[in-house]
């Protein structure tokens, strides 16, 4: 059975579909989630509201839409970055890179992912929650062997994604909401760091 943020995402030409998000984003970076509407994004967009009704539904599904395109996007950047490196501290250090040059590079996605309270209604949001678990089911599977190697530390589930990526997007939330000037490229050796200590196994 189709799930509502699945449901959103059928029939509509990739083309057409992609300036429908595309505009979307950016009314909703302009004039937030809860003052834009429909036709803010059909003027942006110039698609018929026949067809954005048709595709999306409400725009609470084109919300949705985009939640998901810009959640599978930001992993599939981490785990690039992250596949095939020499040693577990590099592993992490990939996926904390990523991060930053994600978010350096598409602010306004991020500061749409960051507001998932407001992006995401009741309705679909069980969709996004299984969508966000197979992501985060791809990143144990790479940091797997270190796991078994006894490098990292084995830990409830629950701990690993607070404790890798909890500074990276805790400064990530201060910086796109301009509340600190410190370079992000600079701060990668630091926050990679403070995840590699989280994790690794110390010895003693």
């Amino acid at each position: 059975m189709a799930t509502p943020a699945d449901t959103v995402e059928l029939e509509l030409p990739v083309d057409r579909k992609s300036a429908i998000l595309a505009s979307a984003l950016a009314v909703f970076s302009e004039k937030g989630i809860a003052a834009t509407t429909i036709e803010d994004i059909r003027a942006r967009s110039q698609a018929s509201v026949g067809s954005i009704y048709h595709h999306f539904g409400t725009k609470e599904g084109i919300a949705a839409a985009l939640f998901g395109q810009g959640l599978d996007d930001y992993w599939v950047q981490l785990l690039a970055a992250a596949e095939n490196q020499p040693t577990a501290e590099r592993t992490i250090h990939g996926l904390i890179e990523a991060h930053i040059h994600w978010i350096t590079a598409k602010p306004d996605m991020a500061r749409f992912l960051f507001s998932r309270r407001q992006a995401v209604g009741p309705a679909y949001d069980p969709a996004i929650r299984a969508r966000t678990a197979g992501h985060f089911k791809a990143v144990f599977a790479l940091l797997k062997p270190w796991f078994k190697q006894g490098v990292l530390r084995r830990l409830p589930a629950e701990l690993y994604v607070p404790l890798l990526m909890g500074p990276a997007q805790e400064y990530s939330r201060q910086w796109l909401a301009g509340r600190v000037e410190l370079d992000p490229q600079i701060v990668i050796e630091e926050l990679s760091r403070a995840a590699w200590l989280g994790l690794a196994v110390t010895k003693e």
